[in-house]
């Protein structure tokens, strides 16, 4: 009798283990795609010094202004393809996506697919390399970035939270 008890015992606690293993492992694998989600996002700010650099005068690469807007155009559908329910802020660790994303999903598509549409426009502007008609496309390629959030990266907005909200 007392063998049974402990080897009952012993199912349950390897049970309860493999349950609270799973959940650690399933917050690691959120953790994972919202880390993910945050380095696309920090390419695509990286990239944007790039266009910036262009358009205030310390670089006159026009070519590579326009391989990176192409780049911020194959990112950005990257990015948005890690954008899953369940990975808003309060459900994966680290993630400031908003629920908004999900619940307004077409604007938050419609927002993504102008972003990519509006990268390969500049792109096409950039290889023109004509400074002032890429200076008056600069601003609304960066509407395009500031429809989602603030230019900031700390920013919050429609659809990501601020660092301090």
């Amino acid at each position: 009798m007392p063998r049974n008890a402990v080897g009952s015992a012993l199912a349950i606690f390897l049970l309860l283990l493999t349950v609270e293993a799973g959940a650690q492992s399933k917050d690691y694998e959120l953790a994972q795609l919202v880390n993910e989600r945050s380095r696309y996002m920090f390419d695509l700010q990286r990239a944007y010094w790039v266009l910036l650099d262009v358009r205030n005068g310390k670089s006159s690469d026009f070519d590579a202004a326009a391989t990176t807007a192409r780049k911020m155009g194959d990112i950005i559908e990257r990015f948005s393809s890690l954008m899953r329910r369940g990975t808003a802020r309060g459900e994966a660790p680290g993630s400031r996506a908003k629920p908004k994303i999900w619940s307004a999903s077409e604007e938050f598509s419609a927002a993504v697919a102008s972003f990519r549409d509006q990268a390969i426009h500049f792109a096409e502007v950039a290889e023109r390399e004509n400074l002032d008609e890429y200076t008056a496309e600069f601003e609304a390629f960066t509407s395009a970035c500031t429809t989602c959030h603030g230019l900031r990266p700390s920013s919050g907005g429609r659809f990501r939270f601020a660092f301090n909200e």
